[in-house]
């Protein structure tokens, strides 16, 4: 190309762009061909780069001139294109030389000319675009691609219009003019374009045209009208990179369909209808949002529509919505927090709304709410996490940013409202005692994200026929519910799951929680509360979660929180409360309104819990709350008058007979079995129980008021009250209360209970003659009585002939358990009732019966002469029996060892006049070793501050007995001061016994090494399955062991200081030069917290050694092999196997002392006072005997003092050591001498002449 028509090209460019875009169109064009237009520097020949002769080397310096040239204008376009506008996304058309001068969408992508250039001043950087940052790995080959006006359509890299528009969407949805607000406080019009893949923002229709010749052209309408900016701010800062703040990257202006988070519309109650659209770039960082500003609702709904669609419609082409680092990122979050679970887990992108500033006033705060509003909402096993975008930055890993994650439970959940027509949705999380917590979030998945909530609500709460929260939305979300994979029953692990579900909502251990299940009672299975693992007492979360997790559970028919503290809930109410309390029946009837029930929302957190158990479970039949309010005190209501009502509180009960006797009387629950024990009962506790008991409907099947408190009015209204449950009561107990019963009306009250099953009466006091019975045989014999209690009752011979007639009918037949204990029974009284018990002699009746604390001595020999005889029950129970002579006892012995009814007996705490003699012991070994019957027994003795009952040394020889029994599978030998030999004698036992199976041997002042040998002798035993572990001896042991330590402490320390000063002298001056005999080492305070904490080690070791076989045992006792151990449980094992050496007290100590580390003790200043006052002693050098010549330890370089006052040395001719030479010169004239003793210390002696 001449260099006149390059620069006539260049000339005409620079022309047109002084004229506006909209005059463009109608001037001509001038045709130019493509191969002389260029906008680029001539490139030279290849092939003619290199000098091919002198002609053409002559023209190579013009060659390099217009290679420089071309260079420079190659820098100067780059230059320009850097500043190209904002809204440049693609080159300019061109115009042909037509007659009417338009061209066609081809030939405006093949036209040789560059779009025209124009300079326009570029948006400043955002002060807050720091609040999050792109990735600076940012692409800018894109950039260059996109933002760059490519010179020529034939320059590589370029792209023509319309393959720009196909590459940003090959579809336009929809488009058109809109009022945005982009930044954090601009807003201007803009002109959209929505495709298929992209919204694009550009700042006229005309630039839109250029790029999608679909959209009309923008005729008479001039391209630098702009809108008058003013102040708005967005709920979120646009982000942008850090590599590109030009604000005119095309990247900036296109948001990808798949990146937007939600498009949902923002009700800030301006005079217009906003949405805004949120989107969330995961690759580089780029957060942000643009408002679409509109005044005409229909053209509002039209764009909202179009996005959530298009956006929605994209999303589901992607092959992985996110990307794995991102996955990664939220994993490892809930795995930190103990909350994933693959298959129940899933993450969402949502945002936060805020409420928008009023009066537009904008400030510090809500840049920092726009700048933390995405979040990931992931749905673990219990929790829903909103976790914060994370610094996509670094291009290893995520960073974690500033913003504090949030953590719900998802029983937490109260309420969820979800849009039908946007993208907006509302979840509301309420925490015990605390007011309700409402998100209002916005994520275009929100009908995914409510039906998995529902979801997991179902997971954790599977057995929950409420959801407990409301719910707002489309209808198509609760019929995808129904399609949810339903699980197969699983009544406990259904527990635990929501059980842990509470305890991690309430920000509670679960581990502390303790709990039991028993399948093998009359009422079971029965689920028992035990005290907590970790604490004193459980606290007010964690009963919460322990009572709403057992709440609808059809599998427990009996649930006891016996001896566990409840007072955490006791009067404690929550005023936040809503949505968690059962005011409905399980039918969902409203009890207060037709039942006119108190509304459990006035009520204490006690009431409403227990009321739920009661409502909302259909097998439940019993409920026992034995001690549960040990600190309740019960207040008398006659003295608050109704006008000072107000002022002195009505006592509020114990708020449990509150709670279920009004729905036992409405027939809204199962629970027909109430136990009250240990809670003291009031006046206001009566207002619910007269009314419940006096409705015959209620059917009571058992009520339990043991220790209450109860007078003799109210336990007389309870008497009287209860008669009306006649065809229903079979548990009745009354004992322990201070009222009197009148056995009159007592008697006309009882007989009417013809099902009555247990009847406890113990320790009640009576207001009758003492020669009335208390229970008639005529009313006696018309119960099936299972048990009968009359502990502590003084019996009279009519009562005690009705029960010996009972015991004779056939109506006893059912009869388990009859307890007579302190009832002031001799022994014929006693012989008399087992024989009345006996059916046939030889076979033992299946009874327990207790008589312990009588006056079983007296008469001895008839209770003997039935044992012999064989008319016995199966259990017999006599407990602190004194017996004035050991040959009464012996007699009792001897007849046991050839019966062969009684396969339990309890003789336990028996008292003696003294230890027990050869003759008592060897009758016990024989009853070890020859009865073939017993298969329970208990000797345990008692230790207290007052008696001591036990049999004595002798009781280790009759142990041996043992070695022989077949049939004992339970000892009980307990407080019996067995010591290191009994230890011994019942590891010998272990060794050949094959039938025990519990021991219990605590109590008896066995040492380490007793312990380490039962324990040895447990590794060859395969049979015994309980053995404890003996913490009652561990810490006898740790304090005898301290004691004995400080003892030899004191005992080296007194010796010491016994010497005399120069003694003491002379020693440490031997000391220093180690010439004296090593002595025994001090015991100091380390070495006796040395030798405790060594014992404490080889006791957990022994535990450990224990625990490991117990199991082995257990494996065996059901039939498991050990095949199934894995490796490293093997290896443990085969370690417990060996033996241990068993190490006594002192052995231990003494192992201590020998591996301490020397120490440096200082002198005694009193003592080196007497030293300094004392003559100075010189030594003089003395010859060698047997001509040797002496040896002097005192070098030449030793100090002059210790040369005049050091002893000569010499050396024995027939051993190594040094002996101290006895010659010592005093400078008082007085001559001495200086021996060694035994401990190789030296003693000074004066001699007077």
């Amino acid at each position: 190309m001449a260099p006149g028509e390059k620069k006539g090209s260049s000339a005409r460019r620079k022309s047109i762009n002084f004229l506006s875009r909209a005059g463009l169109v109608g001037l001509t064009q001038i045709n130019t061909s493509s191969n002389t237009s260029t906008s680029r520097a001539p490139t030279p020949n290849p092939q003619k780069s290199r000098p091919e002769s002198p002609e053409e080397a002559a023209s190579c310096e013009h060659g390099e001139k217009q290679q420089v040239v071309s260079e420079w204008e190659k820098e100067k376009k780059k230059k320009l294109a850097k500043r190209a506008s904002m809204f440049g996304l693609g080159p300019p058309p061109t115009f042909d030389s037509s007659q009417d001068g338009k061209l066609s969408p081809i030939e405006r992508a093949s036209s040789p000319k560059p779009r025209p250039r124009t300079l326009q001043k570029s948006r400043p950087s955002s002060i807050f675009g720091s609040l999050g940052k792109r990735s600076g790995t940012y692409n800018d080959e894109e950039t260059d691609n996109l933002a760059t006006t490519p010179e020529s359509p034939l320059d590589e890299g370029s792209t023509p219009p319309l393959e720009q528009g196909r590459s940003l969407g090959r579809t336009v949805l929809h488009h058109g003019e809109v009022q945005t607000s982009t930044g954090m406080f601009k807003k201007k019009k803009e002109y959209l374009v929505l495709t298929d893949t992209n919204l694009i923002r550009f700042k006229t229709q005309a630039r839109a045209h250029d790029v999608f010749p679909t959209i009309p052209p923008a005729y008479g309408r001039s391209a630098s009208t702009r809108h008058p900016s003013t102040t708005s701010i967005g709920s979120l800062q646009e982000v942008q990179s850090n590599n590109s703040r030009d604000s005119g990257s095309t990247r900036e202006n296109r948001i990808p369909l798949n990146q937007i988070v939600t498009a949902y519309k923002l009700e800030d109650g301006r005079p217009f209808f906003t949405t805004e659209v949120v989107y969330l770039d995961e690759e580089y960082h780029g957060v942000g949002a643009v408002q679409l500003m509109l005044h005409d609702p229909k053209d509002a709904d039209l764009w909202h529509t179009s996005i959530r669609a298009a956006a929605q419609k994209a999303k589901l082409i992607m092959l992985l919505p996110y990307p794995q680092r991102v996955i990664d990122y939220v994993i490892g979050i809930l795995e930190h927090l103990t909350d994933y679970d693959p298959y129940n887990f899933k993450v969402f992108r949502v945002v936060k709304r805020f409420a928008a500033p009023r009066g537009g006033k904008n400030s510090s705060d809500d840049l920092t709410k726009l700048g933390s509003s995405v979040y990931y909402m992931a749905i673990g096993i219990n929790k829903v996490h909103l976790i914060p975008v994370p610094d996509f930055s670094a291009p290893s890993r995520l960073v974690s940013p500033k913003t504090k994650r949030e953590s719900y439970g998802i029983v937490e959940l109260v309420a969820m409202n979800v849009q039908y027509t946007d993208d907006r949705f509302d979840l509301s999380f309420r925490a015990p005692m605390h007011p309700v917590k409402v998100l209002e979030l916005a994520a275009a998945a929100n009908p995914e994200i409510a039906a998995f909530i529902f979801k997991a609500s179902y997971y954790v709460k599977p057995q929950w026929i409420d959801t407990t929260f409301m719910f707002g939305g489309p209808e198509n979300i609760l019929d995808s519910i129904e399609h949810f994979d339903m699980e197969e029953p699983d009544p406990i692990g259904h527990f635990e799951r929501t059980l842990v579900a509470f305890c991690l909502a309430y920000n509670v251990n679960p581990v502390n929680v303790v709990y039991s299940i028993d399948s093998q009672l009359e009422e079971g299975p029965e689920w028992k509360l035990h005290p907590p693992a970790n604490t004193a007492t459980y606290s007010t979360l964690e009963l919460l979660a322990i009572m709403r997790a057992l709440r609808y559970n059809e599998h427990f028919h009996s649930i006891s929180f016996k001896d566990v503290n409840l007072h955490a809930l006791h009067r404690v109410t929550d005023k936040h409360e809503l949505g968690t309390m059962a005011w409905t029946s399980r039918s969902g009837i409203p009890i207060e309104k037709y039942y006119h029930i108190t509304h459990p929302a006035r009520q204490s957190l006690l009431y409403q819990e227990v009321q739920a158990l009661g409502l909302k479970s259909r097998r439940l039949k019993k409920m026992d709350f034995t001690n549960t309010l040990p600190r309740r005190r019960p207040r008398d209501n006659f003295d608050v008058e109704p006008e000072t009502e107000g002022q002195a509180q009505k006592d509020p009960g114990c708020e449990i007979v509150a709670a279920l006797l009004p729905i036992c009387r409405a027939e809204l629950t199962n629970v027909d079995w109430i136990v009250l024990s240990g809670i003291e009962l009031g006046e206001t506790d009566f207002e619910f129980i007269v009314p419940c008991l006096g409705a015959p409907r209620s059917q009571i099947r058992g009520i339990e008021c043991s220790r209450c408190g109860l007078n003799d009015r109210l336990l007389q209204t309870l008497v009287n009250t209860v008669a009306r449950q006649c065809a229903t009561l079979q548990y009745l107990d009354l004992s322990d209360n201070p009222g009197r019963i009148n056995v009159v009306e007592f008697a006309d009250t009882i007989k009417r209970f013809s099902r009555i099953r247990k009847l406890d009466l113990s320790r009640t006091p009576r207001s009758m003659l003492s020669q009335q019975p208390l229970l008639a045989p005529e009313i006696l014999r018309e119960w099936r009585l299972k048990e009968l209690l009359l502990n502590g009752i003084p019996t009279n011979k009519n009562t005690l002939n009705g029960i010996r007639a009972y015991l004779a009918s056939e109506a006893s037949d059912e009869l388990e358990t009859l307890q007579l204990e302190q009832c002031s029974l001799s022994g014929a009284d006693v012989a008399s009732l087992m024989v009345a018990s006996s059916r046939k002699v030889g076979i033992g009746r299946p009874m327990q019966l207790k008589v312990s604390t009588n006056r079983i001595e007296k008469d001895i020999a008839e209770v003997v002469q039935a044992i012999e005889d064989n008319r016995t029950p199966t259990h017999l129970v006599m407990r602190m029996i004194e017996f004035s002579k050991e040959d009464h006892f012996r007699q009792l012995v001897e007849a046991l060892r050839t019966n062969t009814t009684i396969q339990a007996l309890d003789v336990s705490k028996a008292s003696l006049p003294l230890d027990a003699g050869p003759e008592t012991c060897g009758a016990l070994k024989q009853l070890f070793a020859e009865n073939n019957t017993l298969e329970d027994l208990d000797i345990s003795g008692e230790q207290s501050h007052l008696e001591v009952t036990r049999f004595g040394i002798g009781l280790n020889d009759a142990l041996t007995g043992l070695k022989k029994n077949k049939t004992l599978r339970i000892l009980r030998i307990e407080h019996q001061n067995l010591g290191l030999a009994g230890a011994n004698t019942l590891a010998s036992v272990l060794e050949e016994n094959q039938g025990l199976t519990h021991i219990y041997c605590e109590h008896n002042e066995i040492s380490l090494q007793g312990f380490t040998t039962l324990v040895n002798a447990l590794a060859s035993n395969h049979t015994v399955q309980e053995l404890p572990s003996m913490e009652s001896d561990r810490q006898l042991a740790i304090k005898r062991m301290s004691i004995t330590a400080r003892d030899a402490r004191s005992s080296t320390a007194n010796g010491s200081r016994g010497g005399h000063g120069l003694q003491t002298s002379v020693r440490r001056t031997l000391n220093n030069f180690r010439v004296a005999k090593t002595s025994k080492p001090d015991v100091t305070s380390q070495d006796v917290d040395e030798a405790v904490r060594v014992m404490e080690e080889r006791w957990e070791m022994q535990v450990r050694r224990l625990q490991a076989f117990l199991r082995r045992n257990r494996r065996l006792a059901r039939g498991v092999s050990e095949d199934g151990d894995s490796d490293e449980e093997e290896h443990l094992y085969e370690e417990y196997l060996r033996p241990t050496t068993a190490m006594s007290d002192r052995g231990i100590l003494e192992h201590v002392l020998s591996n301490t580390t020397p120490k440096v003790e200082l002198g005694d200043p009193v003592e080196e006072h007497t030293s300094k006052k004392i003559p100075t002693v010189s030594l003089s050098h003395v010859d060698a005997v047997g001509g040797e010549e002496k040896e002097n330890i005192i070098s030449d370089d030793s100090p002059t003092y210790l040369k005049q006052t050091m002893p000569s040395m010499k050396k024995s001719p027939s051993t190594d050591t040094f002996n101290l030479l006895p010659d010592l010169q005093l400078n008082s004239s007085k001559s001495g001498s200086l021996e060694l003793d035994d401990a190789g210390s030296g003693v000074f002696s004066m001699d007077s002449s």
